[in-house]
């Protein structure tokens, strides 16, 4: 997961493109006015996979990126959303400040948010995921043994005492609240196994 160490420009697509696997469908030429290009590059690159990439939370549709209250509102979930300024849609090179249910900012660019968002999909709406709640102390240090955390800021947003791990194979969120862990295949889920966890959920047997 090297790309998301240091998260940069070309982040996004390289974990999509690790995690999701090659596209599987052909490049679409979409005109997207007035929509900022980080976000663009999200619809594109989106456009490309019949499996949706937001799938916790919705991402919404560009041309329903309409402003309400001097916001546009693009990600949203059950009990969050997340917007940005109007003023900071324009130009399409503009790369505002996301901002946490209307009110709070998070300190993160839209470039950055989106691998964000991308990694929180991956790891909350997964293909394949172990899921644990309310951790002893002794079985969160063992899962965090076999993974290995990831090294930029962002990961720490928004509370500190909760990381996000990773390998190629695997990501996590883990806290003292929650062990979280997805996985790009079945198998990789095996590394958890032998710590005889009594999972909250388990995509093998749900």
């Amino acid at each position: 997961m090297y790309e998301l160490d240091v998260v940069s420009p070309d982040s996004l697509e390289l974990f999509v493109r690790r995690w999701y696997g090659l596209p599987d469908r052909p490049r679409a030429d979409l005109e997207l006015p007035g929509v900022p290009g980080a976000l663009a590059n999200w619809y594109r690159l989106a456009a490309r996979y019949s499996l949706p990439l937001s799938r916790d939370h919705v991402m919404r549709p560009w041309h329903d990126l309409a402003p309400k209250d001097g916001l546009i509102r693009f990600w949203e979930g059950a009990e969050d959303w997340y917007s940005f300024a109007e003023d900071g849609a324009d130009p399409e090179s503009a790369d505002p400040e996301v901002i946490e249910n209307g009110e709070l900012p998070t300190g993160i660019h839209l470039s950055r948010f989106l691998v964000y968002a991308a990694v929180y999909e991956a790891t909350y709406a997964p293909l394949h995921g172990l899921v644990h709640m309310a951790p002893e102390p002794g079985a969160l240090r063992a899962v965090k043994m076999r993974l290995r955390e990831l090294d930029d800021g962002l990961w720490q947003w928004p509370d500190p005492d909760l990381r996000y791990f990773g390998d190629d194979d695997l990501l996590g969120h883990l806290g003292p609240d929650r062990i979280v862990l997805a996985a790009r295949h079945r198998d990789a889920l095996g590394r958890f196994d032998g710590l005889g966890l009594p999972w909250d959920w388990d995509t093998r047997t749900a």
